[in-house]
């Protein structure tokens, strides 16, 4: 996987978490893993096509996804993981996607994105591409996000 696609997706998400109030990102210890990868309670698939294709997945727990709602929902109090808070999670993953595949199209690889989709549940085992995967974990205020990037420029 080239690093020029890694990038953009670390940058996009300090700069969306900064935005909902988080003060501190830091990069934790990337790896590479394949298909298919353990999840966590809450995951949003997005994917990428154009002249680079695969599928982004933001994984987090319940706590983290809770806190990242209610952050979304402007400070409202969020008690229970509900539709809002389902949406407001892949938004979340939907702004970093979109941010990252605008800065991939200004260094010259056309993309656009699919729209997400919200996979939940304990122990859940995720297929992606059959590339390897970088797993970016982001240390932040709200929790961990780990963000699993599947991309290739070549055909697959």
């Amino acid at each position: 996987m080239k690093v020029e696609f890694i990038n953009p997706f670390v940058s996009a998400a300090s700069m969306v978490l900064e935005r909902l109030g988080n003060q501190n990102t830091e990069k934790g210890k990337l790896s590479l893993k394949a298909s298919p990868i353990q999840g966590n309670d809450v995951n949003t698939i997005i994917g990428v096509t154009g002249d680079v294709r695969g599928q982004v997945l933001y994984s987090m727990n319940l706590d983290t996804a809770m806190k990242v709602a209610a952050s979304m929902m402007m400070g409202m109090p969020v008690t229970e993981f509900d539709e809002l808070c389902k949406s407001a999670v892949n938004e979340l993953g939907n702004m970093i996607t979109g941010n990252a595949a605008s800065e991939l199209s200004c260094n010259g690889f056309n993309c656009t994105i699919t729209p997400p989709t919200l996979i939940m549940g304990k122990e859940v085992v995720i297929s992606i591409k059959n590339i390897q995967i970088l797993v970016i974990p982001l240390l932040t205020d709200f929790g961990e996000i780990d963000i699993n990037v599947a991309l290739s420029d070549d055909e697959l």
